[in-house]
């Protein structure tokens, strides 16, 4: 896996190509490029979530709008921000603004489902982060997480969820999450600059 500052090289290439309307990226490499280069370290995701939603509610959508956009620049490669555009464009009317984000958010959840079909750890999806595996299971899926395992098979780390789907049964998906592992051992054994 990629160095942080070659991932994060690699991240700003492809965000520059999305930016420029280029829909034809390899989406799990952005995602694994954000993931690696640590390009939304120290953003503070809940806040900015948590004011959206209060300024969405109340009918601010220039300010809700300014919010998903911040949450986009602080990694594009991650769904939230674009179904937060999304969700305010079409409130505003504004639909093939709105489109846009669609189509972003649709080549994230694609790079993700073809990944695999989450019903083994052979077959886990594979996410670049916890965040991202939450948000595809409960935003894409519309699965309810009801219990999660850290499960080591073969030398992969596999997040193990119980979710209820949305016909309300009970099912077993697997998420390989062997990125967010890399970036704790990262954290947690930084490498030595020479002197």
């Amino acid at each position: 896996m990629d160095a942080r500052d070659v991932a994060t090289k690699k991240y700003e290439a492809y965000k520059t190509r999305v930016i420029a309307g280029d829909l034809n990226i390899d989406w799990r490499d952005f995602r694994l490029a954000a993931a690696l280069g640590e390009v939304s370290q120290g953003f503070d995701w809940f806040t900015v979530h948590k004011q959206f939603v209060d300024d969405l509610a109340a009918g601010r959508y220039e300010k809700a709008l300014a919010e998903a956009q911040t949450d986009i620049d602080h990694n594009m490669a991650y769904g939230e921000g674009h179904l937060f555009a999304m969700t305010v464009l079409l409130k505003m009317g504004r639909n093939e603004e709105a489109k846009e984000q669609e189509a972003i958010l649709n080549a994230i959840g694609k790079s993700i489902m073809e990944s695999g079909d989450g019903s083994s750890a052979e077959t886990a999806w594979f996410t670049v982060a916890p965040s991202e595996t939450v948000f595809f299971m409960t935003e894409a899926l519309g699965g309810q997480i009801k219990g999660q395992e850290l499960v080591h098979v073969n030398g992969h780390a596999y997040d193990k969820l119980t979710v209820l789907d949305r016909q309300g049964n009970s099912r077993v998906v697997w998420f390989n999450t062997d990125t967010n592992e890399l970036n704790k051992e990262r954290a947690m054994h930084p490498k030595v600059a020479p002197q």
